[in-house]
């Protein structure tokens, strides 16, 4: 993970107050942008892809409800974390947020530092996944490599023998002098070559 990348935030909100609030709230720490109606949050989170949703209920056209289950409708946004931030403060709500995939739920009017809270615990938990999806990564990509090298050394075996084997057996027989210089270098060479292949299976 870039430590220097600012992780970002998308705000879905129609009231314009909400959203300056929120902005001035984040905006120090993340990269923050707003959509004011549902359509617009959705074309914005497959456009930018934000480490992190605030998404409002209550919106006229398309509530937070129809966004959210667009948002995990699509393969490009469903992983992405939601936190609804609404004045619905009920039960009922929040758990329907919730069964939808939202990751958290706040209630209006909120706290400045509950909310900076919130954002920040998920965005803890994405920058410690792509941490360990990086050392995956990097730990698959080394294991390939051996395997190949692996696979690779011990098909050379054979051959690298039996030129060594034939190397041998031309020294035997009587030749000139710069067949047997060419005999040699050819001995001097399969025998390197044989040292650098058990090294590499020594990397097992």
């Amino acid at each position: 993970m870039d430590e220097t990348k600012k992780n970002s935030i998308l705000i879905v909100e129609d009231e314009e107050t909400s959203v300056m609030i929120l902005t001035s709230i984040l905006s120090q720490e993340y990269a923050v942008y707003a959509a004011r109606n549902g359509q617009d949050g959705i074309e914005m989170a497959e456009m930018y892809l934000p480490d992190v949703i605030l998404l409002d209920i209550v919106m006229p056209e398309m509530d937070g409800y129809a966004v959210i289950k667009a948002l995990k409708d699509s393969e490009i946004t469903r992983n992405i974390p939601v936190i609804f931030l609404t004045a619905l403060n009920d039960c009922e709500n929040e758990e329907k947020a919730l069964t939808l995939g939202a990751s958290d739920y706040i209630n209006k009017p909120f706290s400045s530092s509950i909310v900076k809270l919130r954002v920040k615990n998920q965005i803890n938990i994405i920058n410690k996944m792509h941490i360990l999806f990086e050392k995956t990564l990097v730990e698959t990509s080394s294991h390939v490599k051996l395997d190949f090298l692996s696979r690779m050394s011990r098909k050379m075996l054979s051959p690298m023998h039996t030129i060594m084997d034939m190397t041998e057996k031309l020294k035997t027989l009587d030749s000139s002098d710069d067949t047997k210089e060419y005999v040699d270098a050819i001995d001097v060479s399969s025998r390197y070559l044989l040292n650098f292949i058990n090294e590499l299976l020594d990397l097992e």
